[in-house]
Parts: structure tokens; sequence; C-alpha cells
């Protein structure tokens, strides 16, 4: 007596259908770890040494895309065009600078001398890196060419933290222990006593190294030199 064969045509219908189904779950699962923090870094890293390597006109996405190992699709998942990524790179590189914190805290506002000399050590450790130098260099050659590159490089960075040094000093004049009318004038002053001597001559190309006790000096001078004219003088 001849066997009966099931043929399981229904079992064949579905296969291709989990077939899709697993690879779109790979795929989602893909798309999730590629998202996580160690990826956005590892695209930012590498955005770093392309933006450095070949500026802000030559660099592309496509190049990021090489130099990270990243898919194309992983990357605009991250950052939807260059002037994004370079944003995020920017936002990056001043956070490494804790100025938010130093004037918040309340030793500082209760001391000038011991706030304004964390900030100091805080400012002159920032541009240690050569690419930090190197950055900052590139947004100056290219900022005539690419107006938003510096517009970029102020407004998500330099310009907050410009303001955190300038409450600070307005904080300490409102306790009365500065004498200070302008604070966004005095925090200039009080960065451009450190950055002109440690920042702006690398920035130049003159690629002079300093010491710690030679960086540690610059910040005790310009901290001197900025309580001895604003510090309010108390009777003896």
């Amino acid at each position: 007596m001849a066997k009966t064969v099931h043929t399981p045509t229904a079992r064949k219908k579905t296969r291709p259908a989990a077939a899709r189904a697993r690879s779109r779950a790979r795929d989602d699962l893909a798309q999730h770890n590629a998202a996580t923090p160690s990826k956005r870094d590892q695209i930012l890293d590498a955005a770093t040494r392309v933006f450095l390597q070949y500026g802000y006109e030559g660099t592309s996405m496509d190049r990021v895309a090489a130099e990270s190992g990243a898919a194309r699709r992983t990357l605009y998942n991250q950052f939807e065009s260059k002037e994004a990524l370079f944003e995020a790179m920017i936002a990056r590189i001043w956070a490494s600078f804790p100025v938010f914190d130093i004037t918040r805290d309340e030793e500082s506002l209760h001391d000038p001398r011991l706030g304004l000399t964390r900030l100091g050590h805080a400012v002159s450790e920032f541009w240690i890196p050569p690419s930090a130098v190197a950055f900052l260099r590139m947004v100056i050659a290219e900022g005539s060419r690419f107006p938003g590159l510096t517009n970029t490089f102020f407004e998500k960075g330099k310009a907050p933290a410009m303001g955190a040094v300038a409450d600070y000093i307005g904080a300490l004049a409102k306790r009365g222990l500065i004498s200070v009318k302008n604070p966004k004038l005095a925090a200039r002053q009080f960065l451009g006593l450190i950055d002109e001597p440690l920042l702006w001559v690398r920035v130049v190309g003159l690629e002079e190294t300093y010491t710690r006790q030679e960086r540690d000096l610059v910040v005790k001078n310009a901290v001197d030199m900025f309580l001895g004219f604003y510090l309010v003088k108390r009777p003896a």
C-alpha cells in the first residue's frame, strides 16, 4: 500500500517570511548596537582625525565612514550631515572643560582666589593636547569660507564657557568679594592673561612647550593680576 506523502506547502510559504523577519531583527539589533555611545565615540574619534587631516572643506561623510569602519547608514543614523557631525565634535571637545562645575562650586563662590586658580588650571590644561590647538587653527583658517564653522565653534563651545566665567565673576561681585562693573569684559581679561602666553603662540605655529611649573606660574600671575585690580580691599 502506497504511503501518503504530505507536502508541507504552508510551511514552505512561511519560511521566507520568517527568514525576512529574522533578517530585520538582526538589522534592528545591529542598528541599536551601532547607536550605543561607544559607536558614537568611535565615529567622533574618526571624524576628528579626518577633519584635522583634510580640513572642513575636504572632509566628507564617506571619508568619515571609511575611517571609522562604520557603514554609511550607521553614520547617517547618528549624524544627518557633516554640519551635524562637526557640531557634535565641538560639543564633545568643550564638554571636557569643567568650567561649569568650577563656577558653581560653593568653595569657589566663597573664595575668589581658589575659584580663579581652579579656572586658570582648567584653561591651561584644556589646550595642552596638540589636537585641540590644531582644531582651533582649522576653524580660524576656514572660517572665512564657511561662516557657519566659526558660529558653531563659538555658539556651541566658547560662548557658553565664556558665559559661565562671566556669571561666576558676576556672582563674586554680588557677594561683595570683587568690584566688577562689566563681568563679560572681566572674564575676557582673565582668560586672556592665560591664553595669550600659553595658547596663541601655538595657534600661529610657534610650537612652544611649557612645563607644569611654567603653566602654574602663568596661572598664578593671572590670578594675582586680576585680583590685584578687582579684589575688594578689606580694612586691616
